[in-house]
């Protein structure tokens, strides 16, 4: 599909970046705010996640169910999430209802009411979803994954906060929250289908207005990795949950397309060494692969598998084995050709999807200030080398950075068990 990028920086500081896909039908819209949960003070703990909440809850012209239905009559959505740096609140329409989503996502992140009673009984709403994020092991070992590896600092905490902070929440921090986040200068909307930027500028001038900063910036507790982390978790779980996580380099660092083959190669899909390994030829787990997630000064690089208690040692130290045997053989031109393929063929594929180019333009704009179009990012790919992965495991991939959680009905002892020289 031809791709229009466009941007534009409004007198406000808000900007606006734009893809113009004059083949379809919908438009992607998101409204992304450069806060997150690492920017929380300790009292605050799940105040971004909070708002995020309350903001859908009411405001001066819509009630709750008024902007539910606001767009679903339409046959769109309205949604919205929180990260550990940003938050977006975002829309999907059909392209001749764009006037429609903007105006309830600027009602909503301008005349939210945060009424007293409703803000009472959100939080028995978010104590409920952080309850059902301890019942998902599979989900809650990541948390525990990052509150490992950075120990103390917000990079590391929950996202959505703690039972307890949330109780104790009072409303007006996130008042002042929002007064001191939900600035002009950290606000990227960020839109992509069948639209027209000029006109898209023009209806965002009308619609948005927040507050102008005081002159204070975005501080970023910079995290650092003082020693390594190893966790045991006990739950009477079905099965015990794995993951390893090793700290890597920020979203900005053109390596990231080189980490991103390696974890293709590794456990990128069914055809990766440890799916191969692990499950196809040992079925020793149903679920094994690896992940990444990159941040403004930072990354992580795990991976996550789950198996039988009985066979935890056994499979971490199959899946220690599996990368230092990919650190000292050479790789194939075929593994390496079908993985870089793999990569470009999920993004192309991606891109015939509105909200993931929304997403990725938005992502470019607030972690690189620029737009990286398909064809320059297809080209990075194209670039990279065998010895671009095996020296990215080398370097990375070692003990010392190393960080475990087990999750499961297992001794502390299990990490003891596990023979790590095999990294």
């Amino acid at each position: 599909m031809k791709e229009i990028y466009k941007k534009t920086i409004l007198d406000n500081g808000i900007r606006v970046v734009s893809e113009r896909i004059e083949s379809v039908r919908s438009i992607s819209i998101g409204v992304w705010i450069d806060v997150g949960s690492r920017d929380e003070e300790n009292d605050e703990m799940g105040v971004s996640h909070f708002i995020e909440h309350m903001l859908f809850k009411g405001t001066k012209n819509r009630t709750a169910k008024g902007i539910a239905v606001s767009l679903e009559s339409v046959g769109g959505g309205l949604n919205a999430f929180t990260g550990r740096e940003h938050t977006c609140y975002y829309a999907r329409v059909l392209d001749e209802h764009l006037d429609i989503a903007l105006d309830v996502l600027s009602d909503i992140l301008k005349n939210s009411l945060l009424n007293p009673s409703h803000f009472e009984k959100e939080k028995e709403v978010i104590v409920s979803e952080i309850k059902e994020l301890e019942d998902s092991p599979s989900d809650l070992i990541h948390d525990i994954l990052m509150s490992t590896m950075w120990k103390e600092n917000p990079l590391g905490r929950s996202i959505i906060g703690s039972a307890e902070s949330v109780l104790k929440m009072p409303r007006w921090k996130l008042i002042n929250y929002i007064k001191k986040n939900y600035t002009c200068s950290r606000v990227v909307i960020a839109a992509s289908g069948n639209l027209k930027h000029n006109e898209l500028v023009s209806k965002v001038r009308r619609k948005f207005e927040f507050s102008v900063n005081t002159g204070q910036s975005k501080s970023v507790s910079i995290p650092s990795q003082v020693e390594t982390g190893r966790t045991v978790a006990q739950r009477k779980t079905a099965q015990t949950h794995v993951s390893l996580g090793i700290p890597i380099f920020p979203y900005r660092d053109q390596r990231r397309y080189s980490a991103l083959v390696l974890s293709n190669i590794l456990g990128g899909g069914m055809s990766s060494r440890l799916f191969q390994t692990v499950r196809e030829k040992l079925g020793l787990a149903y679920s094994i692969y690896s992940f990444m997630d990159f941040f403004e000064d930072t990354g992580v690089f795990g991976i996550y598998l789950g198996s039988h208690k009985k066979n935890a040692v056994r499979v971490i130290e199959l899946v220690l084995k599996e990368i230092s045997h990919l650190k000292r053989n050479h790789l194939s031109a075929k593994e390496l050709s079908n993985a870089k393929y793999q990569l470009k063929g999920n993004l192309i594929l991606g891109m015939e999807s509105t909200s993931s180019r929304m997403n990725r333009l938005a992502r470019n704009e607030l972690f690189l200030n620029d737009y990286m179009s398909l064809d320059l990012t297809i080209n990075s790919i194209n670039r990279i080398q065998e010895k671009d992965i095996i020296g990215m495991a080398e370097d990375f991939l070692v003990p010392d950075k190393l960080s475990t959680v087990i999750l499961g009905p297992v001794g502390k002892d299990t990490l003891q068990r596990v023979d790590w020289s095999l990294l």
